[in-house]
């Protein structure tokens, strides 16, 4: 008898956040996109701004559409918070208290 599982079998290897489910897939990459360049060493100010205006820009209606939760970290720019988030993690609280 074999020991060896079939790949059906197997958990995925990164399951994707259940909010995932409800967002927008190109809207979800724009604002992954617009976190990651605020945290690639050396940016320049001119991609700096247009990543911070991107991220303005998802949360400028009152009913942004997003997530409660991400929604909240775009507000308040704790964008470390939002790209944990985006990435399954689960952010600590801040002074606000949220996230834990």
């Amino acid at each position: 008898m074999s020991t060896k599982k079939k790949v059906s079998d197997l958990p995925p290897a990164n399951p994707a956040p259940i909010f995932f489910l409800s967002m927008d897939p190109e809207r979800t990459q724009r604002i992954i996109k617009a976190l990651q360049s605020l945290t690639t060493p050396m940016v320049d100010k001119t991609q700096l701004l247009q990543a911070i205006q991107a991220l303005d820009a998802e949360v400028a209606s009152p009913q942004s559409g997003l997530p409660a939760d991400l929604d909240h970290y775009l507000r308040r720019r704790s964008y470390e918070k939002a790209l944990v988030y985006l990435q399954g993690g689960k952010p600590g609280a801040g002074t606000c208290g949220r996230g834990q």
